[in-house]
This record gives structure tokens, C-alpha cells and sequence, in this order.
């Protein structure tokens, strides 16, 4: 019978990578990759999620990045099918590992973005010292032995404390009580943390309480920020979209607002990867801007998500992470995710944390126009992004503001 290995992730700490060792193509292909298995998994996720959602797809690939290590064969084979990702190698880890480092790069003195990784391993059970290397050198993701078998709960709140410290408290009780059992062999834990003012900040004079439409017509009142400035604008014949600089110009948000409640399902069913790209084109011109301040925190199980997505095997009797300890007894019992995200006239505060638990068997024109209004009045999708990557860091449906 296979036994849990649970693996939670939480903000990396890294090792030192020097970025000409990866050309600036490879760390976007990563990026192109990583929002490709973003959207792929939002969408599974909004079939089912009718209101608020927030994710961080970043949180989640870089918890599965560090799972795959482990992986071997058909497991592996469709691990990487799932997720975008290159072949197993070294070179794959290397290059991811220079890809977190470039994003904390961009990060650096202007906004705080943090990511931790942690291993905790059952103390009786042996892990593939290659496995371990590989990530303690590529995802800064140092073994803490555990006393599984006998004292899962205590392990499981031990744990939960890490995320939360790592987090600023904003992930709490990320691993539900009954997950972690004395068949619990590994916790691999990832968790990101994201504080950012805005370039420009709202006054709060001018936040004024308005209507919020709901999907089913039902207004809601809440408190709206309002700004008259220069913003990256695009717009269709389904939606507009709007991009909002945060302080060092090197991280933004970016907000799809549909033309018709209606037409929001259809828009998430058509923005890929690809559309996602030409929201960074567009010209600046003068927007009045009125957005919701919202809070939100969601937490997931994503197993039956990442199943359906094509990775069933991983959670099954014949899964192989043999790269983890050699033999074949362990598989997927679990991927749990929680993310928390916080927009006011300052900035924005977000945080998620990901869990993955494992079984063993057993420019402006002369004449000034009026400006573009951009009311998001009714459910939008959003997104914060490192712009120089254009990597998607958290992602999310606001469906009602009023709602936590």
C-alpha cells in the first residue's frame, strides 16, 4: 500500500544563480509555459467556482516543478504534458531556479515578494540524496526530518505555523486536520508573499460607495476607488481591459472587464496565454478609473482539477516517483492550494500556499479627447503580473466584492 508523502510549498528562498547562465528566451519561455498551465487550470476551476476566486498559478507550478523532480516514466511523461514543462533534467531545475531568481530580481527595493520552500521528510524513510540535492540547489529547499508515523498532528500544525509565518499571516491553517496521517512520508511545502503600492496611489477622498452588479442582475453597494490618469488601454468587441502600474514599474495588474455580465464565462473560455500577451500592447490614453476595493481569500483542493487535466496517473497505484526514493511507493494523495489577496487605494497585499500530499503504496494627441471610462461595475477578471516576463504571479475572478 502506498504511503502519504505530503508536499506543501510555501516561498522560496534560492540559490545563487548569475543570470547570464540562462538567456533572457529561455526565463520567458518558462514564463510562457507556467501562464499556459495557468489558464489551463483557471478554467477547470471556474467550471465548478461560481463567485470570488484567486489563485496563485506561480505558488503552483513551482510546487509541481519540485514534485517532478521526483517523478519517473509515464508519471513523469504526463506530469509534464499537464504542466508545460521541459524534460526532467538538471538543465529543467537550473533554468526554473534562474527564473525565481530573476523574478525576486525585478522585485528588489520596490515592492516585497518573497518565496520560501521547505522539505519535510518522515526521519525513518530514505530520500534519493540526488532528489534532495537537486532541489536544495535549485529551489533552496532544505529537509527538516519529521516524526510522521507517530506524531502526524503535531508535524501537520508545525507546518501550518511555517506557511503562516512565511506568509505574514495571511495563509493560516493551510493543511486541513486528517491530511497529514502516519502514512505522511514527505511535505514538500511552497508558499509567495506580495506587498506592492501602486505607482500612482488613489485618494482615499475620492473613494465613494456605488453599485456593484452581480452576475444574477442583484446590485450590491460598495466602496469604489476613483483616479483620472494615463493607463495601458485595449479593448474588443467582449471586453476592455486596463493595466495598473505598481511603484518601480516592473510588476502591474491587469483587469479584464467584460461589456455584458453575460459574456464573462466566454471570455475566460477564450483568454490564453497567447491573448494574455496583447494586454501588454495598447496605447496610454486617459482613463477614468473607478475599481472596487476588495478582499478575498479562497482555499482549494486542485487533485481532481489536475486529474482531469491529465495527470491522474500521478495520483494512482501506479504512479512513479521512484527519483525521490528509488522504489515506487508513493503517489499524489492530495494538492491542496490557498491564496489570500487584499486591493485598497494604496496597493495590493496577496499571498497563497500550495500543498501537494503524497501516499506511499500501501503617448497623449494635440487635441485632448474626453477620457475612456473603465467602471468595473460588474465581475471582472484580474491579474498580477511581473512584467518584464509577463509571468503570471496570481490571477483571479472578482464576482462580488462585498464578499470575503
Amino acid at each position: 500500500m502506498k504511503s502519504f508523502i505530503k508536499i506543501c510549498f510555501c516561498l522560496p528562498v534560492f540559490a545563487v544563480f548569475t543570470l547570464s547562465t540562462m538567456a533572457q528566451e529561455t526565463i520567458k519561455k518558462i514564463a510562457e509555459s507556467n501562464n499556459s498551465f495557468a489558464f489551463d487550470l483557471y478554467r477547470q476551476i471556474a467550471v465548478k467556482e461560481k463567485e470570488n476566486i484567486f489563485i496563485s498559478p506561480f505558488s503552483i507550478s513551482t510546487a509541481l516543478a519540485m514534485t517532478y523532480a521526483g517523478s519517473n516514466g509515464s508519471t513523469m511523461e504526463a506530469m509534464a504534458k499537464t504542466l508545460h514543462f521541459e524534460s526532467n533534467t538538471e538543465s529543467f531545475h537550473h533554468d526554473f531556479g534562474a527564473y525565481i531568481f530573476q523574478l525576486e530580481s525585478n522585485a528588489k527595493d520596490k515592492i516585497v515578494w518573497r518565496v520560501a520552500n521547505k522539505l519535510w521528510g518522515e526521519s525513518k524513510y530514505t530520500f534519493n540524496k540526488q532528489f534532495l540535492d537537486l532541489l536544495a540547489s535549485n529551489y533552496s529547499s532544505p529537509l527538516q526530518k519529521m516524526n510522521f508515523i507517530s506524531q502526524p498532528e503535531e508535524c501537520r500544525k508545525i507546518i501550518n505555523l511555517w506557511v503562516e509565518k512565511s506568509t505574514e499571516k495571511k495563509i493560516q491553517n493551510l493543511i486541513p486536520q486528517g491530511v497529514i496521517s502516519s502514512d505522511t512520508r514527505l511535505v514538500l511545502t511552497n508558499a509567495v508573499y506580495f506587498k506592492a503600492d501602486w505607482k500612482t496611489p488613489f485618494e482615499k477622498e475620492s473613494t465613494k460607495p456605488d453599485k456593484f452588479i452581480k452576475a444574477d442582475k442583484s446590485p450590491v453597494m460598495v466602496p469604489f476607488m476613483n483616479y483620472l490618469g494615463y493607463f495601458h488601454h485595449v479593448s474588443s468587441a467582449k471586453y476592455k481591459a486596463i493595466r495598473l502600474s505598481y511603484k518601480g514599474d516592473k510588476h502591474s495588474m491587469v483587469i479584464v472587464l467584460p461589456n455584458d455580465t453575460k459574456d464573462l464565462s466566454a471570455i475566460e473560455k477564450v483568454i490564453d496565454s497567447k491573448a494574455f500577451v496583447s494586454l501588454f500592447s495598447g496605447v496610454m490614453p486617459e482613463v477614468q478609473l473607478s475599481l472596487p476595493k476588495f478582499k478575498a481569500t479562497l482555499g482549494l483542493s486542485l487533485s481532481d482539477y489536475l486529474k482531469q487535466m491529465g495527470m491522474g496517473e500521478a495520483f494512482s497505484l501506479s504512479a512513479d516517483f521512484s527519483k525521490m526514493s528509488g522504489s515506487k511507493d508513493l503517489c499524489i494523495s492530495e494538492v491542496i492550494h490557498k491564496a489570500f489577496i487584499e486591493v485598497d487605494e494604496k496597493g495590493t497585499e496577496a499571498a497563497a500556499a500550495t500543498a501537494v500530499v503524497m501516499e506511499t503504496t500501501s503617448c497623449a494627441p494635440q487635441k485632448r479627447p474626453d477620457p475612456i471610462i473603465f467602471k468595473a461595475d460588474r465581475p471582472f477578471l484580474f491579474y498580477i503580473v511581473d512584467d518584464q516576463s509577463q509571468s503570471i504571479l496570481f490571477m483571479g475572478r472578482m464576482m462580488n466584492p462585498a464578499s470575503e
